[in-house]
């Protein structure tokens, strides 16, 4: 008798590699905002999405949620929003409203405009590819 092995045939994802860029809006440099490189890839999870934070000249350098360095080498649509208030700034307290409120006031080149803080309304989509590594996105009000 031969026994038969078969090999498992389950898709793996694209690989992850180095991603950084520049975001500005309206030709200025977007400082802290959170980028998400979000790959259009059928069956697998949140895990694979990339993120990162802008310094104040608007770089950032994306990580997955898995925590790879970089984002998947395929199609990717991209949100660019605020990041979420601190831990001191979150609560009823009037202590931790003052603080929301001077996270919020000390954000600069604001407001992001809501279609790219919507993965179905963002018209940014970037193909990653293991060739590049720099993305500059430029956003407009």
């Amino acid at each position: 008798m031969t026994a038969l092995v078969l090999s498992g045939c389950s898709k793996s994802p694209p690989p992850a590699v180095p991603v950084e860029g520049v975001v500005t809006l309206n030709g200025k440099p977007l400082p802290n905002a959170e980028v998400q490189f979000v790959p259009m890839i059928k069956g697998f999870g949140a895990e694979y999405i990339a993120i990162g934070t802008t310094d104040e000249q608007g770089h950032f350098t994306l990580t997955c949620a898995n925590g790879q360095e970089g984002a998947c080498a395929c199609e990717n649509k991209v949100t660019v929003t605020d990041p979420p208030t601190p831990e001191s700034g979150r609560g009823m307290s009037g202590q931790a409203q003052m603080a929301a409120a001077r996270f919020k006031a000390a954000l600069k080149n604001r407001p992001i405009p809501e279609r790219y803080g919507n993965l179905a309304q963002t018209p940014l989509s970037i193909t990653v590819t293991a060739d590049r590594k720099d993305y500059k996105l430029e956003l407009s009000r």
